[in-house]
Formats: C-alpha cells, sequence, structure tokens
C-alpha cells in the first residue's frame, strides 16, 4: 500500500507522532512541522520517512504539488 503523505499513513495505519518520530530519531516538533506542511524534510530524512512509509520521496520533498 502506498500512502499519499504523512497524515495519510497515520490515519490509516493508527499510530502515533510520537511513534513516527521515535523511528525517524527526529523531534516530534519537527515532525509536527512536516505535518503541517511548514517544514520539507531534508533528502536524506524523505529517503527515510519513503523507507519506513511506503510514501513516495517526491511527496515528501513537494507536499504542496500533491494530487487529491
Amino acid at each position: 500500500m502506498t500512502f499519499a503523505n504523512l497524515n495519510e499513513y497515520k490515519a490509516k495505519k493508527g499510530i502515533s507522532s510520537r511513534e513516527i518520530a521515535r523511528q525517524l530519531k527526529i523531534s516530534e516538533s519537527y515532525l509536527s512541522e512536516i505535518l503541517s506542511k511548514q517544514r520539507t524534510p531534508s533528502k536524506q530524512l524523505a529517503v527515510k520517512i519513503s523507507k519506513i512509509t511506503g510514501i513516495p520521496i517526491l511527496n515528501l520533498l513537494f507536499p504542496h504539488q500533491e494530487k487529491s
């Protein structure tokens, strides 16, 4: 299953932001900024997120260009 973004992943997997942040070894506040599209993850973090969640890396690096 491929997810469009982190919010969709959280909802469908029933996983908390705290758990995702722990898996990624980042702070919950940084993850919150990524989830709200206030920040874009680094390329290295985007690769890690993609591997863990199955979200296409382009969706992570260019969140404002996602198709609804």
